[in-house]
């Protein structure tokens, strides 16, 4: 497994433990003894996959998903039982679960924003955030050239404003 998967799946630790809405929709921090992979690394995708690698990231999107979290952020979600289960939940799974909330799913048609492109765009931000800063170290340099450039100059441009939404 590469450098640049290491610091992806942390990213996707990071999405799945500390969303605002506690991705508890999808998983909780181990800490809280839901079911969790036992060592990150041996569930991190080789490479980015082609849907979050290919979703369409704007400033746009990320003002939209700004004013999303700062809602949601207000509001008292937890995940069900069923949501801890499953270690590596699959993007449908993570989907489903944001579905299963109506009021979630209010809160994302007011910004014009599906469930999935909340979860696509997500991750679409997270791994421009990980190129970026995967950029200045010079033995990760090679694992960037299967990043989409735009979202590379994405991450590098809209960096602080990711970062304050991801929590990091």
């Amino acid at each position: 497994m590469t450098v640049f998967s290491r610091f992806k799946i942390a990213g996707c630790a990071v999405f799945l433990g500390l969303f605002p809405i506690g991705l508890s929709l999808v998983a909780l921090p181990v800490s809280t003894g839901v079911a969790f992979a036992d060592d990150l690394l041996d569930v991190a995708p080789k490479q980015t996959p082609a849907e979050i690698n290919n979703f369409k990231l704007s400033e746009d999107f990320l003002s939209r998903m700004e004013k999303v979290q700062e809602q949601l952020g207000g509001m008292e979600l937890s995940a069900t039982e069923e949501e801890g289960q499953d270690a590596t939940p699959s993007f449908d799974k993570m989907v489903k679960s944001v579905e299963s909330r109506p009021q979630v799913v209010e809160v994302l048609k007011a910004q014009n924003i599906t469930p999935s492109d909340y979860i696509l765009g997500y991750f679409a931000l997270m791994s421009s955030l990980a190129a970026a800063d995967a950029e200045s170290e010079p033995q990760l340099v090679d694992e960037l050239k299967d990043i989409n450039p735009e979202h590379l100059a994405f991450g590098k441009q809209y960096s602080e404003r990711i970062r304050v939404l991801i929590g990091e």
